[in-house]
């Protein structure tokens, strides 16, 4: 499998601890992006625009979330339908293959972020993120393919749904407590959100220490996306990153 395949397989729908969140070093605890985490905004959830491609877009870029961030660089990576189909959110490549194209799928994109000062800025409340979203050629395919992850991320073993205030036309949101933040004793929370806006779906995770996170701050960069798509904030296409790989499929 190549470095492409593997991160793919390691999508945030997957619901799998992402490899780069760990290490350890100095630094400042970064505020959170767009304010207080305890925001309950609420952005139109009647509005379904037809979205343009590419993917990358709409998903959150480190220029959103202000200082102390750092792009996880080998975890960006545009995926389309062939790497998608491999990975483990489908039973098996053909039944992916299979669905990606009854949704009318058009691409996607993955990325992430680290807390200046990694797990020891975590322990003092920052937190990791992952982020990826994905267009479809129609709103009824992304409809269909929100339903299929949604279906996927509860049934994870150890994930329990968490309520949460709408994001999007639809949005879900879950949480895990596994592992510990490097060498502590300080438990790993994951919190994920997934939301569908027209013909996109995107989803975000955070790692953080446990008696710091709330799902406030998972759905508070959902909102960024959400927001993206809406065209309340500007959405450039990334410029793409040195060892930048082209497709999920290389």
């Amino acid at each position: 499998m190549s470095r492409a395949m593997a991160l793919a397989a390691c999508a945030i729908a997957t619901l799998l601890p992402f490899a780069a969140a760990c290490g350890d070093g100095a630094g400042t605890t970064p505020a959170a992006p767009g304010g207080s985490t305890a925001t309950v905004e609420v952005t139109n959830p009647g509005v379904s625009p037809d979205l343009s491609p590419p993917a990358s877009k709409y998903v959150i870029r480190v220029e959103d979330l202000g200082t102390n961030w750092i792009t996880d660089i080998p975890a960006t990576v545009v995926v389309d339908a062939a790497g998608y189909a491999q990975t483990k959110v489908f039973p098996s490549q053909a039944e992916g293959e299979k669905l990606l194209a009854q949704w009318g799928y058009e691409g996607g994109y993955q990325t992430g972020y680290s807390p200046e000062g990694r797990d020891t800025a975590v322990l003092n409340g920052a937190y990791y993120i992952r982020t990826e979203c994905h267009l479809f050629a129609q709103e009824a395919g992304a409809k269909q393919a929100y339903d299929y992850f949604n279906r996927f991320a509860a049934a994870q073993p150890g994930m329990a749904p968490v309520t949460m205030t709408r994001v999007g036309n639809q949005s879900a949101a879950y949480v895990m407590t596994l592992g510990t933040i490097g060498k502590s004793s300080i438990n790993a929370v994951y919190h994920q959100v997934l939301f569908q806006r027209g013909n996109l779906v995107c989803v975000v995770l955070t790692k953080g220490a446990e008696p710091f996170m709330k799902v406030d701050a998972a759905r508070e960069l959902a909102l960024i996306s959400d927001k993206k798509a809406l065209g309340q904030l500007d959405a450039p296409e990334p410029t793409p990153t040195s060892n930048y790989n082209p497709s999920a499929g290389n």
